[in-house]
């Protein structure tokens, strides 16, 4: 039971520093984590889950707006994922669409002004905000070893990834 106690401690203390980050003032925005007691913030993460401290570290944001630019990326792209530019399992499932000469579109979200409140809304959306999160003509398939389909890796080990990928044009 201390090593609960010590790492709710640490989680306390750690989750409203990653507000403080310095930022442009066009680039500023609240962050729900500032707004809290600490301890409340543990208990918002006990309660949601990584799902819960992804929203509330991604602050306030129009949630329809952000909803729309998902739906948009997605329905305007064959093969389209979500990634973050230092994930080695992001890298993995680019090298693998790499190999096939895949026609794919990335959204780096670490590089993204609303990066943070697409991860939320992909919590609400696909009940998970890891990355990446690959979708094929306009199925999520999920990420690099997981999903509902396997993900990008998953899907090339059983043979599968190649037809998925020439029915949506991008080999």
């Amino acid at each position: 039971m201390p090593r609960i106690a010590t790492i709710l401690s640490l989680l306390a203390l750690i989750i409203p520093a990653t507000c403080f980050v310095v930022t442009p003032k066009s680039m500023q925005r609240p962050c729900m984590a500032l707004q809290a007691n600490p301890l409340e913030n543990v208990f918002a993460l006990l309660k949601g889950g990584k799902t819960g401290l992804v929203k509330s570290l991604a602050g306030t944001y129009d949630s329809t707006a952000i909803r729309q630019k998902i739906d948009t990326y997605v329905d305007n792209n064959p093969v389209f994922m979500f990634s973050f530019t230092t994930c080695p399992f992001c890298i993995q499932a680019k090298a693998i669409l790499d190999e096939k000469g895949t026609k794919y579109t990335v959204v780096e979200l670490d590089k993204e002004e609303d990066g943070k409140a697409i991860r939320a809304e992909m919590g609400d959306m696909l009940g998970r905000t890891s990355v990446p999160a690959v979708w094929i003509d306009k199925k999520f398939v999920g990420g690099c070893n997981d999903g509902p389909m396997g993900g990008v890796n998953g899907l090339e080990r059983e043979g599968k990834l190649d037809a998925l990928l020439k029915a949506a044009g991008a080999i």
